[in-house]
């Protein structure tokens, strides 16, 4: 295993840790490409600033024994719900949403936080499941422990954002070995919720599912974004037109370009190759993180870096897929990269956790 050794013979993994970084950096760059010499500028220095807040929270994971977290995960995951609830009844309206608390010039999204409280949850309740097999009472407390917070940021509403969480339910029913019976069961319920849901959705929202189904419906309108965002990516061909020099992304085409199509920025200025690299450290990232959910000492910490990886699969997948047309635009960044504060700063946080995991491995560590 690729890994540093610390003082008692502790290990970190370098491999997940350098992935982490390294996109954290690329993240950094792209921002200050996108944003240069509009009214965003300095957002890459801010994202900076966030990250380094997220890598003192990943050290401060690393070193605090993760056991001790899960059993406390309960009053965490309270804590943590109760920002949610107070934006839903004061919170301020920005971008269409209630998401987040301000903090002077910053801004922080109470809900990544709560993604991580309720993978430590969901993990200390797989950590006391003594059968092989997921039993009903079980799947009951899984469904209300993350269903809470989806549909609190549901309420918001934030639909992208709740949709992250549903990782956890599914790495939880194939972790606690739920039957094909179970699994048809489950996707059924989804369909009849995902269809009654229809009807709670903003009409943005619509449209947006609308433009994912028919994407030549509103190219001015609804479907701007996608359009922008694959011109982008087929003019960045195979390397690219060079940092700072595509058209779509230097000269304002390219709508929310250092937040959710930070992506279709890279492909542009980079291209194939550049994309390439992104999501090549992601899946060394992800590799490496189901590597060491093998080598965890207990239950609880096995399903807390497959539930952590999940959630940040999940969002690669989708933003890559947003960014393609081949998934609806929903608002989900992409995990370091993308520029947002709460995001990456929380995200290092997962990782500290994953790291510590591994960090504790052995009984006496």
């Amino acid at each position: 295993m690729i890994a540093g050794t610390l003082p008692g013979g502790r290990r970190i993994d370098l491999v997940v840790l350098g992935c982490a970084l390294g996109l954290a950096a690329l993240g950094v760059l792209f921002v200050a490409s996108a944003t240069t010499g509009t009214r965003f500028q300095g957002l890459a220095a801010r994202q900076a600033i966030w990250i380094a807040v997220g890598l003192c929270a990943m050290v401060a994971a690393i070193l605090f024994d993760y056991r001790m977290l899960l059993k406390f995960s309960f009053a965490i995951y309270c804590a943590c719900l109760l920002p949610l609830v107070y934006l839903l009844a004061f919170g301020a309206r920005i971008a269409n949403v209630r998401s987040w608390i301000r903090f002077g010039q910053f801004q922080f999204q109470p809900a990544e936080l709560a993604k991580i409280a309720t993978a430590l949850l969901v993990a200390y309740l797989f950590e006391n499941e003594d059968d092989g097999r997921l039993r009903t009472s079980a799947i009951f407390k899984l469904g209300v422990i993350v269903g809470l917070p989806v549909l609190l940021v549901f309420l918001q509403p934030d639909v992208g954002l709740a949709l992250t969480f549903l990782p956890l339910i599914f790495v939880g029913l194939y972790f606690g070995g739920l039957p094909a019976k179970g699994w048809v069961a489950i996707f059924l319920i989804v369909a009849v919720v995902a269809g009654a849901g229809w009807f709670l959705l903003k009409d943005y929202q619509k449209a947006r599912i609308g433009t994912f189904l028919n994407p030549d419906a509103d190219v001015l309108g609804s479907g701007y974004q996608v359009r922008q965002s694959k011109i982008a990516v087929g003019s960045g061909g195979f390397s690219g037109k060079g940092f700072r020099g595509g058209t779509q992304s230097q000269l304002r085409f390219l709508p929310v370009q250092h937040t959710d199509f930070i992506l279709a920025v890279i492909a542009e200025e980079w291209g194939f190759l550049g994309v390439i690299l992104v999501l090549g450290l992601f899946a060394a990232l992800f590799l490496r993180a189901l590597k060491l959910a093998q080598t965890a000492r207990d239950r609880g910490g096995v399903f807390l870096v497959l539930g952590l990886t999940g959630m940040m699969f999940f969002s690669v997948v989708i933003n890559a897929s947003m960014m393609i047309g081949l998934a609806p635009t929903t608002g989900i960044p992409l995990p370091f990269v993308s520029y947002g504060g709460s995001s990456v700063a929380t995200t290092f946080l997962a990782i500290g956790l994953i790291l510590g995991v591994q960090y504790r491995r052995f009984a006496n560590a």
